[in-house]
């Protein structure tokens, strides 16, 4: 993983975890909304977590996908892996790969995302998420959220 990715995920985490992390609910699992980016906000921006064991998948209705593993730094919950953007001409990051990192706390999810771009150019862009749920329709163009197994897991870090 991306040393500068590892190293602000760890500060975010010391940031945000107060001793009580342990008591919050350990879970990235499930849909949650965007509720605030680092280029503006995007109301109708959702993420889809599906949950296999400590391996995550990660899937955007904005485009991109994501493999993360979940792991416990000190006392914060973290999660982090690689993923793609959608390859879409139209789109400024088209297939543009890149490192994710996510730290949990209550009921927020925070993003940080390292976009590398053709010409060498590292992007950060950093965004929070939170529940409840919106309504039903918002959530098309996502997959349900429910376990399921991967015959291959030999390449984790491979976009969807």
């Amino acid at each position: 993983m991306n040393r500068l990715l590892q190293s602000m995920l760890i500060v975010a985490a010391a940031i945000l975890s107060p001793v009580t992390a342990y008591a919050e609910d350990p879970v990235f699992h499930g849909r949650w909304q965007q509720v605030d980016l680092n280029a503006g906000r995007c109301e109708t921006c959702l993420i889809a977590i599906v949950s296999h064991g400590d391996i995550l998948t990660v899937t955007a209705n904005n485009g991109w996908s994501a493999v993360i593993q979940a792991d416990r730094q000190g006392q914060a919950l973290l999660a982090a892996g690689t993923g793609q953007w959608r390859n879409t001409t139209s789109a400024v990051y088209s297939n543009a790969p890149f490192d994710l990192g996510f730290v949990r706390k209550d009921e927020q999810l925070y993003m940080l995302m390292m976009v590398k771009s053709d010409d060498g150019t590292t992007y950060a862009i950093k965004a929070v998420f939170s529940r409840p749920m919106p309504k039903d329709n918002k959530w098309r163009g996502l997959p349900p959220v429910s376990r399921t197994s991967f015959s291959n897991l030999s390449n984790p870090g491979e976009p969807l």
